[in-house]
C-alpha cells in the first residue's frame, strides 16, 4: 500500500473533502464548509491546510463560535442532516464557547462537527495559554466539557488516530439512531507533525444514509393495536423531515382517516389545507389538536423524542383507555412511556404499517371532529393576529401581519422566548417545509445565527427570523455576516421591553414582577434600543415602524431590498393566544400569596392527569 507524507492537519482536511453523499441521485460534498475562528490553537497548522485547500472546503469566518456553530447546526437542519458543517475554534475560551451549541446540535439531533484546538500532546510548554489545569488529573482539559454534549469526543494525541477515529465520527452523525455532534480535539503540537498516511485514507468515499426497517413482530404488534382503538391521533416529529417522509405522511392518515398534529419540530410536515392537518399539539400548541389529544385513547408518535412541550408534561392525554405506538430510528426514543416502539425509519416504518392494516380506517365523525375544532381555533387566530390600530399590538398582530404578506415558499423562523408559540399558530403552513426553529434545547440567540444557515441552505427562498429584543441583545452580529457574505434575511424584532415570556411564567406562578423586563430590573438609566438604527451600523438596511399597516408596508419594502432588512416596533408584553395544555414548571409547595395559592391549585391539578410512566 503505498503512503502520502502529509501534516496532520493537512490529512484531515484532504480526508474531508474526499467525503460526498448522493442527495436525489447527485454527488455533493458531505462537508460543505467550515465556520472558524482561528487563534494560536489552530491557526497555524489546520488554518493553514485550510488555507490551502479553500476552494474545495470553503472556510467562514465567524464572529462569535456559538453564534457560527448555531449557523453550522440550521444549515444542517435545514439540509435534512444530509450535509454537515464544520466548526473550528481555538484552545480556551474559544473551545468553550462552542459547548452550548454543542447542546443544541446534541438535544436536536443533529450533526455537526467540532474541532477545537488542545493543549500540547507533549506537555512541555504547560501551562499554556487559554489552559485550565487539574491539578489532580493532567491529561484533563477544558475540551473534555464537550463529552456531556456531544455523542462522539476523541483527543487526537499522535496524528495517525485520525485513521480511526474521523471515519467513526462520519458514521455517527450519518447514522439516523444515533445522529447528533461529535468533537475531535486537537492537540496543538499534533496539528504539525507529519505521518505516512496510507492513499487509501484519501479515497473518495460516497456515503448514503441507511433506512432501517422496522421488525415485522413490532410492525403486527402496532397494526393490532391500531385496529382496536376508536380514536387515533398522529403526532408528527422533526423525524418525519428527515426520513422525507412527508408524503407518506399524508398517504397515511388520508387511507386510514387520522388526524396529525405536529410537534414544535416537526411543524410543516403537512400543510394547512390539508384534509387531516390539525396543528401544533401540546404547551405550544391550539385547541385544535389539544382537544383531540385530551380524547384520543391512542397516540402515533412519529419520529419525535416526545417532549415535555409536546405531551403537555404527559397531562394532555386523559382518556383512561389511552395508549402509545412510537415510530422511531432511535431504539431510546421509541421505547419511552410504555409505549409500543416501532423501531424504523418513519418512510419505511408508514409503509408497512399501512400494509399491515390493510383497509382500516378510524370511523369518519373522528376526523370530522377534529375539523370542526381546527375551523374553531383558525377563527380565533385570525381575529386575534388580524389588522389592528392597538398602539401596542401583541406578538401575534405582529407574526400576522408578515403572515399575510408572505409568499407560500416564504421560511419563518424563531427560537426559545414567547414568539415561537405565536409564530407556529399564526404561520400555519401553506408549502411544506417552512417554518424552521430551534426547540429542544430552547436557545436563545439562535433566531438570527440560525436563520443565517437555513439561508445558506435555500438561498433561492426568502428567510424570517421573527425575535425579540432579549434574543437581539444576547447575539446579534450575524446581521453583519449575512450582510457580507450577501445572505439576506428579513428580522422582525418584537421589542416587549425585556424577557417578556418568562416575566409571563413568573406571574403565572405567582410571583411579582421581577428582574425580566428592564422596567423591574436594577436598572437606573433605562435608555431604550433602537434595533433599525444598530442594524444599519452592520450594513443592512433597516426602520422602526409604530404600527401594523406600517409594519405591512415595511416588510413589502424589505421584500424588495437586497440584503439584510431588519424592520423593529413596540410590543404587548402582556398579550398572548390562549394556552390550551398544562406544562409542569417549579411551583412553591408552600404558597405565600395567593398568586401562590392559585398556582399551587393548578400545579396539583395538572399533576393528577400525568400519565404513569417512564
Amino acid at each position: 500500500m503505498k503512503n502520502i507524507q502529509l501534516t496532520c492537519s493537512h490529512a484531515l482536511v484532504k480526508f474531508l473533502i474526499k467525503q460526498k453523499i448522493l442527495i436525489n441521485g447527485k454527488k455533493e460534498p458531505l462537508f460543505p464548509g467550515v465556520f472558524g475562528i482561528f487563534g494560536h490553537g489552530n491557526v497555524a497548522c489546520l488554518g493553514q491546510a485550510l488555507e490551502e485547500n479553500k476552494n474545495e472546503l470553503p472556510t467562514w469566518r465567524g464572529h462569535h463560535e456559538q453564534n457560527m456553530a448555531l449557523t453550522g447546526i440550521a444549515y444542517s437542519r435545514a439540509k435534512r442532516r444530509k450535509q454537515i458543517f464544520i466548526a473550528t475554534s481555538s484552545v480556551g475560551p474559544g473551545s468553550t464557547n462552542m459547548i452550548t451549541a454543542a447542546a443544541v446540535a446534541m438535544s436536536n439531533r443533529l450533526p455537526i462537527l467540532f474541532l477545537p484546538g488542545d493543549t500540547f500532546a507533549n506537555r512541555m510548554p504547560d501551562p499554556v495559554l487559554q489552559q485550565v489545569e487539574h491539578f489532580n488529573n493532567p491529561g484533563l482539559t477544558q475540551n473534555d466539557s464537550f463529552k456531556s454534549v456531544v455523542k462522539y469526543f476523541d483527543r487526537i494525541t499522535r496524528p495517525e488516530q485520525i485513521i480511526s477515529s474521523l471515519p467513526q465520527a462520519i458514521e455517527m452523525m450519518l447514522d439516523p439512531a444515533d445522529c447528533g455532534p461529535a468533537c475531535i480535539s486537537l492537540s496543538q503540537d499534533v496539528q504539525g507533525e507529519l505521518f505516512d498516511y496510507p492513499e487509501e485514507f484519501f479515497k473518495e468515499r460516497v456515503h448514503h444514509i441507511r433506512r432501517a426497517k422496522p421488525d415485522d413482530f413490532q410492525i403486527k404488534k402496532a397494526a393490532e393495536i391500531i385496529k382496536k382503538s376508536k380514536m387515533p391521533l398522529i403526532i408528527s416529529g422533526g423525524g418525519v423531515f428527515y426520513s422525507d417522509a412527508t408524503s407518506e405522511l399524508s398517504n397515511f392518515a388520508i387511507k386510514h382517516n387520522i388526524p396529525v398534529s405536529q410537534t414544535v419540530m416537526g411543524y410543516s410536515t403537512m400543510k394547512k389545507d390539508h384534509s387531516h392537518f390539525l396543528g401544533v399539539i401540546g404547551g405550544l400548541g391550539g385547541k385544535a389538536a389539544n382537544n383531540m389529544a385530551k380524547k384520543t385513547d391512542l397516540a402515533i408518535a412519529i419520529g419525535t423524542k416526545l417532549g415535555d412541550f409536546t405531551t403537555g408534561s404527559w397531562a394532555n392525554f386523559e382518556n383512561s383507555s389511552f395508549k402509545l405506538i412510537s415510530i422511531n430510528t432511535s431504539r431510546y426514543d421509541s421505547t419511552k412511556h410504555l409505549a409500543q416502539a416501532v423501531i424504523g425509519d418513519a418512510k419505511v416504518s408508514l409503509k408497512e404499517l399501512s400494509m399491515a392494516l390493510g383497509d382500516w380506517s378510524a370511523d369518519k365523525n373522528w376526523n370530522d371532529k377534529g375539523r370542526i375544532e381546527l375551523k374553531n381555533w383558525n377563527e380565533y387566530v385570525d381575529k386575534e393576529s388580524g389588522p389592528t390600530n392597538k398602539k401596542l399590538p401583541s406578538y401575534a398582530h405582529a407574526v400576522g401581519a408578515i403572515y399575510r404578506n408572505s409568499e407560500p415558499s416564504d421560511i419563518a423562523v424563531t427560537a426559545a422566548g414567547g414568539l415561537v408559540g405565536e409564530v407556529i399558530q399564526v404561520w400555519r403552513p401553506k408549502e411544506l417545509n417552512t417554518h424552521e426553529t430551534e426547540w429542544g434545547f430552547s436557545c436563545m440567540g439562535y433566531e438570527i445565527s440560525g436563520a443565517l444557515g437555513i439561508k445558506m441552505a435555500h438561498p433561492e427562498k426568502e428567510v424570517i427570523a421573527f425575535v425579540g429584543d432579549g434574543s437581539y441583545l444576547l447575539f446579534n452580529s450575524d446581521i453583519y455576516s449575512s450582510v457580507i457574505t450577501n445572505h439576506k434575511l428579513i428580522i422582525i424584532v418584537c421589542d416587549n421591553g425585556g424577557h417578556a415570556v418568562i416575566n409571563r411564567l413568573q406571574l403565572f406562578k405567582g410571583g411579582k414582577e421581577f428582574n425580566c423586563l428592564f422596567k423591574t430590573s436594577k436598572t437606573s438609566n433605562f435608555i431604550p434600543v433602537n434595533f433599525s438604527n444598530h442594524a444599519k451600523s452592520m450594513g443592512a438596511d433597516g426602520e422602526h415602524v409604530n404600527s401594523i399597516s406600517e409594519l405591512e408596508e415595511a416588510f413589502k419594502r424589505a421584500k424588495k431590498s437586497k440584503k439584510t432588512y431588519v424592520i423593529s416596533i413596540h410590543t404587548d408584553g402582556y398579550q398572548w393566544l390562549e394556552g390550551s395544555a398544562y406544562w409542569e414548571s417549579p411551583t412553591l409547595s408552600i404558597p405565600t400569596t395567593e398568586e401562590n395559592k392559585k398556582a399551587l391549585k393548578e400545579h396539583i391539578q395538572g399533576k393528577k392527569k400525568q400519565r404513569k410512566g417512564v
